[in-house]
């Protein structure tokens, strides 16, 4: 049934109550029920006694993931569907990590508190939770161990998209600020032998990086890109704007810019919001303003902060990838 043919009060309903579908799906996970289905069907007995679940709750919890379209039910057992298969952990387009993450007490939490983000502007996630969110990771490792790993599974998933789209042929370097472990400087490098590397983070980040095999062609340098950045022929920076203001990524800009030559270009691997949008690019942009105080930009947005920063927008080039590279130079 489409949404207009629905009558209003249940279509509200139906809008309102996104929150149980994220607390099935992530308590299938959790509890580890979606992995006992990766090889074969299974029958409601075998998944409550392997997962020491309570039957009658079980059952009618699959009952509603089956309506959601993640499982499908042949009238003895059990088993994943197409889409279900991406709540698996380490297959390809995996979202396990995902959903893990979105439906933990954290982020349900500050998602519930977006009413002070709309009062204020502010971030929802520090009052609610005692830290502003990257602090708080430190902090609880529960959540920052499997934050990080999530942020290099997506980054694996669009490096080689991105080191596909842009041509680093007229380069000799390339620093990666806030590169995380390095998955998509790697990958920049494995493609084009010519060039060399920095790795520039938190020093708790890249003590776990995975440049060893291309240490003769890397350096590893650690502070904050508020402070610093190196100076390289090609500044990237892969999903590190969209976590903060508009302020403070001028500040970030301003040392970019600082440590650019004018043949040098800026690299700023993000979403880029179209106009009118489509449902994940305003959660996405929603979920950067709850988390951390942070949006999601249009291309005329990028345009107006690179030049508030001295700088100017050169093109926006696609990628096979959610991602866009918005290359920018002085």
């Amino acid at each position: 049934m489409s949404q207009e043919h629905i009558p209003p009060q249940r279509l509200i309903w139906r809008l309102s109550l996104g929150f149980a579908n994220t607390a099935v799906l992530h308590a299938l996970v959790k509890t580890g029920v979606i992995e006992q289905m990766r090889h074969q069907s299974r029958t409601l007995p075998e998944l409550a006694q392997t997962c020491r679940l309570n039957p009658d709750v079980l059952y009618r919890v699959l009952r509603f993931a089956t309506e959601l379209g993640v499982l499908a039910y042949n009238g003895s057992q059990y088993s994943l569907t197409e889409t279900g298969t991406l709540l698996l952990r380490d297959t390809p387009g995996s979202l396990y990590m995902g959903l893990l993450l979105v439906g933990s007490e954290p982020w349900q939490r500050a998602w519930q508190n977006l009413a002070h983000s709309l009062a204020t502007g502010e971030a929802a996630f520090d009052p609610i939770m005692g830290d502003p969110f990257f602090e708080y990771l430190d902090k609880h490792p529960e959540y920052g161990t499997p934050y990080n790993e999530w942020m290099t599974i997506s980054t694996t998933l669009a490096a080689s998209a991105i080191t596909e789209a842009y041509d680093f042929t007229p380069f000799k370097s390339v620093c990666d600020i806030g590169g995380g472990q390095g998955v998509l400087l790697k990958n920049i490098l494995t493609a084009n032998p010519h060039l060399r590397g920095i790795l520039y983070d938190q020093d708790t980040v890249v003590k776990d990086h995975v440049l060893a095999d291309l240490s003769e062609r890397v350096e590893i340098q650690t502070g904050s890109f508020f402070e610093r950045t190196p100076s390289a022929d090609v500044l990237l920076m892969k999903s590190v704007l969209h976590d903060w203001s508009d302020e403070k990524c001028q500040l970030i800009l301003s040392r970019c810019r600082r440590a650019m030559r004018p043949s040098s270009r800026l690299l700023i691997v993000e979403m880029v919001i179209a106009s009118p949008t489509d449902l994940m690019g305003a959660f996405y942009d929603l979920h950067m303003q709850v988390l951390l105080g942070g949006k999601e930009r249009t291309a005329q947005e990028f345009s107006a902060l690179l030049q508030s920063a001295g700088m100017k927008l050169n093109r926006i080039i696609p990628t096979k990838s959610p991602m866009n590279i918005i290359e920018a130079s002085l």
